[in-house]
């Protein structure tokens, strides 16, 4: 099974100027919730399964599944999977349990080995994303993937050290030259091999153990984590048709 995994439950305390009370995945930039672009970058074959870990204003996410499910056009590329049949799987946490317990609480629907991306934070426009963490993954023998870019990509410190095809270091307080791009490919089993429910304990032991291998991705970030960082994200999506009714707080782009 070729698995994506959405973690959509955050509360976003940052961004309740914009959300309210809603999730933060769920607010809207260029006509449709930031999570639609997630899913539209990240499903492609080989991906014929995706679970979207939700928990905060979850209900909010499980329609916009249905919804995401409907406005896929059929598949004419010929491979095992068509759009039309592709339906994510939501699974609705009952307490909030930080990024990498949610994984631990959806276990049992987790596969083997799986694609992890974050609900408000844009992956590369890559074809087949999942194909390249999968080889790194088995290329190097390692417990995960993470995706990283040069700190200059980002509005944040950087927090991850490389060392050749690996991560030697994963630590958000103290300043490095990459960071965390926010896409991650992992085997199951090491959930029960290393300690935390926070992205830290657990990605920095991987690190120390030398079980974290890297993919470097030097792409400009686009992330919805404030509402200054949400207006640039409308400016960066923004489709020239899309009236520009539909898409509140839109920064404009610099005249060519």
């Amino acid at each position: 099974m070729s698995q994506v995994v959405v973690l959509c439950g955050g509360l976003g305390t940052r961004m309740t100027s914009v959300s309210g009370p809603g999730q933060k995945c769920m607010i809207p930039v260029a006509g449709i919730p930031f999570l639609g672009h997630v899913l539209d970058r990240v499903v492609n074959p080989p991906v014929d399964d995706v679970l979207l870990l939700a928990g905060h204003a979850g209900q909010s996410v499980q329609e916009f599944a249905e919804t995401w499910c409907r406005r896929r056009p059929p598949s004419n590329h010929g491979r095992r999977t068509s759009w039309a049949a592709l339906r994510p799987t939501v699974f609705v946490e009952s307490a909030p349990a930080g990024p990498i317990g949610a994984l631990r609480k959806a276990i049992d629907h987790l596969a083997d080995e799986f694609l992890l991306v974050l609900g408000d934070v844009l992956p590369p426009e890559r074809a087949e994303l999942w194909l390249h963490l999968f080889r790194v993954l088995h290329e190097t023998g390692a417990a995960a993937v993470m995706s990283v870019a040069t700190e200059a990509r980002s509005r944040d410190q950087g927090n991850v050290s490389i060392q050749g095809p690996w991560v030697t270091r994963y630590d958000k307080t103290v300043a490095a030259p990459y960071i965390d791009r926010g896409i991650r490919f992992l085997r199951r089993d090491a959930l029960a091999r290393h300690a935390g429910d926070l992205d830290g304990p657990f990605f920095g032991s991987l690190a120390e153990r030398g079980e974290l291998a890297q993919w470097s991705c030097d792409e400009p970030i686009v992330e919805i984590g404030t509402p200054e960082r949400w207006r640039a994200a409308c400016a960066a999506l923004a489709d020239p048709l899309t009236p520009q009714a539909l898409l509140p707080g839109r920064v404009e782009r610099p005249s060519q």
